[in-house]
């Protein structure tokens, strides 16, 4: 089994494909090797090389290995059926469902500050009385919603029918309101399993979570991301909500035959909590750095709160592959207009940071972001030698 096999990271989009014009992108000229250090290696180059062979022209990959204290940054675009070197490192694109272990940090503070227990049932939290919280005589808790074993569908059953704002594949949680997810939480919502008692990828359950913490926070989604991980590590170009200037350090993402997605101001509504982020290369790595070095909050939220078999665990939000002394944590995400990848070993200090503009329907068509992330990745440890 492998980590892919163990984490859903799609949104509606992957379930919808279906629907779109197959694309077919022209003969990629071979990526050239350079003897730059600060470029990628031959090995590097041709895992990138095949990956791209499934992507349009303009799209984007920013790339940074990390060793200990070290950083390796590369940028690439495909551009004229040929791939060539760029700087993006400061560039922000959409990491989707990377937001989920933003997420799982927020509560990890609040827990560690002893505002907020991760056993609390969230119908003691919510201002709506809930159709069903519980099943078995088991109500579903924080912690439940952080590990996806909360029972939750993948999303909720009145995503669509919002005669206001027709439904966008592209973006399936723009207009998704808290007046449409209090209506669900009300009205239709129904557990698949009793909380606790097995993993099933919920973006129902990710959204709610970061609502949920909004409410015990008294703040927005943003301003607590701030407070809690941006402000702390320097990290400048992860925010939630797009104005002017945020803009202008966007790499747009792009749809499935290669075009760019019109820019709006969506968030993903009420449930931002499951995928609404963007940031950078240079702020996610130091986002895993704070994740390998730090004693706290960052600790505690890769602490184990489900085993699901002897290789996978499940954490607050990220999710941990065991096998052979690797101990690799990692979380992946798709959109409409984008794929992504994180992967470190705390022990180890060793990680990978890997964006793209490339949109989630094209990535399941071969195009494999998360196939890239583990090709490039699954060597550093070894090369690290600090067994």
């Amino acid at each position: 089994m492998t980590l892919q096999h163990a984490i859903s990271v799609s949104f509606l989009l992957l379930i919808s494909a279906a629907s779109c014009a197959k694309f077919a992108p022209r003969e990629l000229v071979k990526l050239p090797v350079s003897g730059n250090r600060d470029l990628l290696d031959s090995s590097q180059a041709q895992f990138v090389f095949t990956y791209a062979q499934h992507l349009p022209n303009e799209t984007q990959l920013s790339i940074c290995f990390i060793a200990g204290d070290s950083e390796k940054y590369v940028g690439i675009l495909r551009r004229n059926d040929s791939l060539i070197y760029i700087n993006n490192s400061d560039s922000v694109f959409g990491i989707g469902s990377i937001t989920k272990t933003f997420t799982g940090t927020m509560l990890a503070k609040l827990v560690y500050e002893g505002k907020v227990d991760c056993d609390k049932p969230i119908k003691d939290i919510l201002p709506v009385p809930l159709k069903q919280s519980s099943l078995n005589g088991v109500e579903i808790t924080l912690v439940h919603l952080a590990n996806h074993t909360s029972g939750l569908p993948f999303e909720p059953s009145n995503v669509k029918g919002n005669t206001e704002h027709p439904f966008d594949p592209y973006n399936p949680y723009r207009y998704y309101d808290t007046t449409r997810l209090y209506e669900y939480l009300s009205n239709y919502m129904a557990l698949q399993s009793t909380p606790g008692e097995k993993r099933t990828y919920s973006n129902l359950g990710g959204g709610l979570l970061g609502h949920i913490l909004t409410l015990i926070a008294g703040t927005s989604y943003e301003e607590l991301l701030f407070e809690t991980v941006c402000a702390p590590l320097g990290m400048r170009n992860t925010f939630v909500i797009l104005n002017n200037e945020r803009k202008r350090s966007m790499v747009w993402g792009r749809d499935r035959q290669g075009q760019p997605l019109s820019s709006d101001d969506g968030d993903c509504g009420a449930l931002t909590g499951a995928g609404g982020m963007k940031s950078s290369a240079k702020d996610l790595v130091k986002y895993l750095k704070a994740n390998m070095t730090d004693t706290t909050y960052f600790l505690l939220a890769q602490k184990t709160t489900k085993i699901l078999d002897e290789h996978f665990t499940e954490s607050l939000g990220w999710a941990t592959y065991n096998d052979l002394g690797k101990h690799h944590v990692g979380a992946f995400g798709a959109t409409g207009g984008y794929t992504s990848g994180i992967i470190f070993e705390r022990n180890e200090r060793v990680g990978l940071v890997v964006l793209t503009n490339v949109s989630a329907f094209l990535a399941s068509e071969g195009g494999n972001t998360e196939g890239l992330c583990r090709a490039l990745y699954d060597p550093l440890p070894f090369a690290s030698k600090r067994k």
